[in-house]
């Protein structure tokens, strides 16, 4: 009976929180987590995409998956960025996100290969950095006939096992977040394939 007493206790507490204030100016690059390889909740999403893997990627090169995406009520969508370290989208390089909501999150590119592409997110200003450590995140593309499936992966590090029980909740949401805009996606994609 402890442990949800405890936890009763800890979500009036955050609320209590209030949101983190909006910040003038993007956050200072800090050392990364090491990059997690358990412990995620994950959210999956995949479409079919009547273009060729090289083809694809090169595409996306021209109109990043970033673009797609649609926010949802607590998901706000990145609306620009700026490289901070390295060469975009190279392994090794950093990037700043900033939000419609004003709040920045950091990603790093991890592995940028023709069939598998991993990022790791894990600056976050906004309350997300209350029970996220980081995201790694892996689209692969794979041949098929007709075309390519890209499958997003979106792996999802709380912070300990009481956010865990949080950001849970919000995994379906998250799942909603990534579907759409790689829905949206496949549909330009397409478009694009049938020269329309």
């Amino acid at each position: 009976m402890r442990l949800p007493s405890f936890l009763l206790g800890l979500a009036i507490i955050l609320t209590g929180c209030g949101k983190p204030s909006i910040p003038t100016e993007p956050p200072a690059l800090t050392p990364p987590p090491d990059v997690a390889t358990s412990g995620f909740l994950t959210a999956y999403t995949e479409q079919t995409i009547a273009l060729p893997v090289s083809a694809l990627r090169a595409f996306m090169e021209e109109e990043p998956l970033t673009s797609f995406l649609e926010p949802t009520e607590n998901i706000a969508n990145p609306v620009a960025s700026e490289v901070i370290r390295g060469d975009w989208p190279e392994p090794g390089a950093y990037r700043w996100l900033r939000l419609a909501d004003g709040h920045y999150v950091v990603e790093r590119i991890l592995q940028n290969e023709e069939d598998f592409f991993r990022y790791q997110v894990f600056i976050f200003t906004n309350a997300t950095g209350r029970g996220v450590e980081q995201i790694v995140g892996e689209q692969r593309f794979v041949p098929v006939a007709g075309g390519t499936r890209v499958e997003w992966t979106y792996n999802v590090v709380p912070t300990n096992f009481v956010t865990r029980q949080f950001v849970r909740r919000s995994m379906d949401e998250i799942e909603t977040y990534i579907s759409g805009g790689l829905r949206g996606f496949a549909a330009a994609a397409n478009k694009a394939a049938a020269g329309n």
